[in-house]
């Protein structure tokens, strides 16, 4: 089944997905929802433990159980990845400034994995090991958005009818403060 927005917050509400994952930062990252994709880019940021790899090895069967959706995880000890986004859509290389760790519950052959503990296998990624996987020259790479305010960001676009309505009274506040700003701006 292709990633429904809905029914992926549906599960992150139904599976309690920020009480579980309280100690780690949780991002989504990837195409899901911009783009057609057949999974849902989880990044997981903090200590890879045994404990976070049980953890989402028991959420990506919930989600597959439940909707047929399937979840790829990645973990970092850091967002230290992330710097180097702006680099890779302007010029369609990835440059680290030294080794980045990721570990995945998943352990891919072709990619040299090391064992990291029962759930986890680490990979190191460098200049070589990133450089082939890309495609060269510049591409739209997507910012990772937290999984919490993807939830709200949501909800605030599902919901814009109980926002900035007449009856709110900030509204009027932002509406005088904009016409005395281009009162001011005439020389009133």
């Amino acid at each position: 089944m292709l990633p429904n927005i809905d029914k992926f917050i549906l599960c992150l509400e139904e599976y309690r997905f920020l009480k579980v994952f309280d100690k780690w930062e949780t991002y989504l990252w990837s195409n899901f929802p911009f783009n057609h994709t057949w999974d849902i880019d989880v990044i997981f940021i903090g200590e890879p433990s045994a404990e976070l790899g049980q953890k989402i090895l028991d959420f990506q069967k919930y989600v597959k159980d439940k909707t047929e959706m399937k979840i790829d995880d990645q973990v970092f000890e850091d967002t230290k990845v992330f710097r180097h986004i702006e680099n890779y859509n302007r010029t369609g290389d990835m440059q680290f400034d030294g080794t980045i760790l990721k570990y995945k519950t998943v352990k891919h052959d072709h990619r040299e994995p090391i064992y990291h503990n029962q759930y986890l296998w680490k990979y190191v990624l460098n200049n070589t090991s990133v450089k082939n996987k890309f495609r060269v020259g510049k591409t739209n790479m997507h910012y990772p958005i937290l999984i919490e305010d993807f939830v709200k960001l949501v909800f605030n676009i599902q919901n814009q009818h109980i926002y900035n309505t007449e009856k709110d009274l900030t509204l009027d506040k932002y509406r005088n403060l904009y016409k005395d700003f281009r009162k001011h701006l005439a020389g009133e």
